[in-house]
């Protein structure tokens, strides 16, 4: 038969396993779902063992593999969940929304100056940054597409338009730092940035395309 006292054992070494810092717990009720769960597997493989005729050391094996296998599935499922959180703020996080149609780089412009109206200047970074990419594609200098990295925006502006290289490299650190790492910007900064690149793009200083 089943030895209880094995079981208090198990069942004990499984909560100090998932009382770890790394498990965390979401508090509910004033008991953690990852209490709950522990509580039913046990409750399941006393339930298991005292139904079968089994010495107290096979029952103990028996417990520790189910036990372990439960471990097992915990941390596969909190790794699932967390996989699923980033991909969720990644997907938050995008340049382009899903299925969002490339506008003109004037339209984008346009939203940008709206933006930066309302003070919502990471927003009106984004629009800036699109615009900048818009132009380059109108001009077939790049190709956007959702899974690109600026780098590699970067490199195909090297092979096409490298004079632009500079001006693409400092707006798109600059877009990355407001819209990846999330940087308070200046009321100021943004004006004189979202000026620059409608400057750029309309043609006023930029000796470079001549080349």
């Amino acid at each position: 038969m089943i030895d209880a006292e094995l079981l208090t054992r198990d069942k004990e070494r499984l909560a100090e396993i998932l009382a770890r810092d790394e498990y965390g717990e979401v508090k509910k009720q004033g008991k953690s779902w990852l209490d709950t769960l522990l509580e039913k597997i046990l409750d399941a493989i006393a339930r298991m063992l005292q139904s079968a005729d089994v010495s107290p050391g096979t029952a103990s094996v028996l417990s520790k593999v189910i036990v372990a296998a439960a471990v097992i599935g915990v941390i596969a499922f909190l790794f699932i969940w967390w996989r699923r959180m980033v991909r969720r703020g990644s997907g938050e996080n995008q340049l382009l929304a899903r299925e969002e149609q490339i506008r003109t780089y004037a339209d984008y412009l346009r939203e940008a100056k709206e933006r930066g109206q309302k003070e919502d200047w990471r927003e009106g970074m984004r629009y800036s940054f699109l615009a900048l990419l818009s132009f380059m594609q109108e001009r077939s200098w790049i190709r956007i597409e959702t899974w690109k990295t600026n780098w590699e925006y970067l490199d195909e502006l090297q092979a096409k338009k490298p004079g632009w290289e500079s001006f693409f490299r400092a707006q798109a650190r600059l877009f990355e730092q407001v819209w990846y790492g999330r940087t308070e910007l200046a009321p100021a900064q943004f004006w004189e940035s979202l000026s620059e690149v409608e400057r750029r793009l309309n043609g006023e200083g930029n000796h470079d395309e001549r080349r």
